[in-house]
């Protein structure tokens, strides 16, 4: 027999969370979720009961719908990019986009290529060929050359870029088969497969090439 409960909270990275349902908490996976939602806090669901089968005593809930929030990828792999409604005032095609790095370049039409940086994105990020939608203004930083800002229409989501990389031990990104790791205080680790080097650390030398990146330990590094 079919129950309703309301959402008391739900880790969508994580997969899970917890119904409240008669006084009691029911416990919530996302693999046990029907439709194309996820569910949120305050959410009303709809759902099957039955033991749980990693907690004796505790309840679990079973096909269940009724989530509104889109579905994101449990353990911070890649998900599915938001559509947003776009209001910019020009449209083309990305002619290159690199998610890792966060930028890329978008073909306009009877201009020069429009650079687009991940922070201009809004709802989800560009990769080559979309089609986008956006608004240009000058560069802050190059001279001559035009940016774009509120770019949508892009397939691929935010945060691709730190999903396909690593984050380094000292903040900067390394790839996940082993790449360039961040700049910080301990260099950066390669990625979580692999070697790669390490950045710059704190006195300004190259982190070496080692085992779990460049983290002065593992290679060549500096006092850091």
């Amino acid at each position: 027999m079919s129950q309703t409960g309301t959402v008391k909270s739900f880790n969508g990275m994580k997969g899970w969370g917890f119904i409240e349902c008669n006084g009691t908490d029911v416990f919530a996976h996302i693999k046990d979720c029907v439709g194309d939602g996820q569910p949120k806090q305050g959410d009303v669901l709809t759902f099957d009961l039955e033991p749980s089968k990693n907690k004796p005593g505790q309840m679990q809930a079973k096909n269940i719908s009724g989530g509104s929030a889109p579905r994101e990828a449990p353990g911070g792999m890649m998900g599915s990019a938001t559509p947003v409604q776009g209001t910019g005032a020009y449209n083309g095609a990305v002619k290159s986009f690199n998610p890792m790095k966060g930028f890329g370049f978008i073909e306009l039409e009877g201009q020069a290529d429009v650079f687009v940086h991940a922070k201009d994105c809004v709802g989800s990020l560009p990769k080559q060929g979309d089609v986008v939608q956006f608004d240009i203004e000058p560069s802050t930083t190059k001279e001559g050359q035009m940016q774009a800002k509120n770019c949508t229409g892009g397939t691929l989501p935010l945060g691709a870029g730190q999903q396909m990389g690593g984050k380094g031990m000292g903040g900067g990104y390394g790839a996940m088969m082993g790449g360039m790791g961040g700049c910080g205080m301990m260099g950066g680790m390669g990625g979580p497969y692999g070697g790669g080097y390490g950045g710059m650390n704190m006195m300004g030398m190259k982190g070496g090439c080692g085992m779990m990146g460049g983290m002065g330990m593992m290679g060549k590094g500096g006092m850091w």
